[in-house]
C-alpha cells in the first residue's frame, strides 16, 4: 500500500486529512520535530502543533520537549487498538447486513418473498401457534420433526392437521402420528414445504436442495386460496391415506366443506337422516353463530350422476344445507359469498339409516 493510499485508508478511519498525513511522515522517519514534521508533510507550521496534540490524545504519538516540541510514532499494538476495534464493527457490520440482506423479505398485498428457507420455518412455527382450526402441511420426515411439538399442540386444542407427507413406504411409522395429525397420506414424489392455516396464511419454500432458494409468506384469503388448491390437487387428493384419528362412529368434524359434502351425498341419497351443528359466522352481518338441526342436502356447481363427488366437480361453488328449528340455511366455505353462513366448522353427531 503506498502512503497516498494509506492516509486514504486512515482518514476513512476517522483522522483528519492534516492529522493522516503528519502521522505517515512519522511512520516512515519515526520522529521528527514539530518543525521537520511540517517540512515533511503538507501541514501547515501553524497547524502542526494541534494536530500532534489530536494525534496524541487518539493514541498514535507520543510528544516531547526539549528545546522544542518533538514527536515519535507509537508501538502500531497500542497505537491502533481503536482501529482494530472500528475494524472489528465494521466486520460485524458487514455480516448483519448480508443476513439482513439475505433473510430480507419483499413485501406487498399480503405476500412476502424471503430468501432462507429457515425464515420460513420461523413463520411457519408462529403460523401454527395461531391456527384456530384447519392445518394443511406438505413436508418430508425431517421437516415434520421439526414442527412435531407445535403440531402437537395444535392438535390437542382441536384443529384438524392433514399432512401429506414424502416419504418412502419402508421408512412409515404410523404410529408417530397419534396425536399429532387427523390424516395422513403418503406420497412418492418430492415437493415443495407446504403448510397452510385456516385458509388465510400460507407458507411455501422451494424444495431442498436447489439452486434457487426462497420462500412465500403469505396472509391473504385470496392467495392462500390458491395454494390450498394446489395443496389438494398436487399433494393430497391422489395419494392414499396412511393414519386417520378419525373414529367410525359420530360425531364427526369438519373443518372444509367439501369433506363435509363428499362425506354427506351418499348417506343422504341412501335416504339417512343426519343431524349435527354448524359454527360459523353469518356472511351478511359477520356475526358468529352456531346453527344445530338436520342437514338435508348438499349443493355443488360440477354435480354430475357420479358418486362421491370428484375434486374438479367441488372446485367451484359447494354447500350444505341444514334444517333448523325456524329455517333452512345454507352453509359454505371459508370466505362465502351466496351463501346464509361461512362455516369454521361441521359436526356430524348423529346418522340414522334410512
Amino acid at each position: 500500500m503506498d502512503s497516498d493510499e494509506l492516509r486514504a485508508v486512515l482518514e476513512t478511519a476517522g483522522l483528519s486529512p492534516y492529522q493522516a498525513d503528519a502521522y505517515v511522515a512519522l511512520l516512515e522517519r519515526g520522529s521528527g520535530s514539530a518543525s521537520d514534521i511540517a517540512a515533511w508533510s503538507d501541514v501547515p507550521q501553524p497547524r502542526v502543533y494541534d494536530v500532534l496534540r489530536g494525534l496524541e490524545d487518539a493514541g498514535y504519538v507520543t510528544t516531547y520537549d526539549r528545546d522544542r516540541l518533538y514527536a515519535r510514532a507509537n508501538d502500531p499494538d497500542e497505537a491502533l487498538s481503536g482501529l482494530r476495534t472500528a475494524i472489528e464493527r465494521f466486520e460485524t457490520a458487514i455480516e448483519a447486513v448480508e443476513t439482513r440482506y439475505r433473510e430480507a423479505t419483499v413485501e406487498g398485498g399480503g405476500v412476502s418473498i424471503v430468501r432462507r428457507r429457515r425464515t420460513v420455518f420461523e413463520h411457519a412455527r408462529e403460523t401454527v401457534a395461531g391456527a384456530a382450526a384447519h392445518l394443511q402441511v406438505a413436508a418430508t420426515p425431517e421437516e415434520f420433526r421439526r414442527l412435531e411439538a407445535d403440531l402437537r399442540d395444535a392438535f390437542e386444542r382441536g384443529v384438524q392437521v392433514q399432512l401429506s407427507l414424502h416419504v418412502p413406504d419402508d421408512g412409515l411409522d404410523a404410529a408417530a402420528f397419534e396425536g399429532t395429525c387427523t390424516e395422513v397420506r403418503r406420497r412418492e414424489l418430492p415437493g415443495p414445504f407446504l403448510l397452510l392455516a385456516d385458509r388465510q396464511r400460507a407458507c411455501y419454500a422451494t424444495a431442498a436442495p436447489q439452486s434457487e432458494e426462497y420462500g412465500v409468506l403469505v396472509d391473504d384469503y385470496t392467495t392462500a386460496y390458491v395454494f390450498h388448491w394446489y395443496f389438494l390437487s398436487r399433494l393430497w387428493e391422489v395419494y392414499d391415506e396412511v393414519y386417520t384419528a378419525r373414529s367410525e362412529e359420530p360425531p364427526h368434524s369438519f373443518v372444509e366443506i367439501t369433506d363435509c359434502v363428499r362425506w354427506l351425498e351418499p348417506l343422504l341419497d341412501g335416504g339417512a337422516t343426519i343431524s349435527g351443528r354448524v359454527e360459523g359466522e353469518f356472511v351478511g352481518t359477520g356475526e358468529a353463530c352456531t346453527l344445530a338441526g338436520e342437514f338435508v342436502g348438499v349443493e355443488y356447481t360440477g354435480t354430475t350422476d357420479e358418486e362421491p363427488a370428484s375434486l374438479p366437480e367441488l372446485a367451484g361453488a359447494a354447500r350444505v344445507c341444514i334444517e333448523t328449528d325456524d329455517r333452512t340455511y345454507t352453509v359454505g366455505g371459508r370466505g362465502a359469498i351466496t351463501e346464509d353462513v361461512a362455516v369454521t366448522r361441521l359436526v356430524v353427531e348423529r346418522v340414522e339409516s334410512g
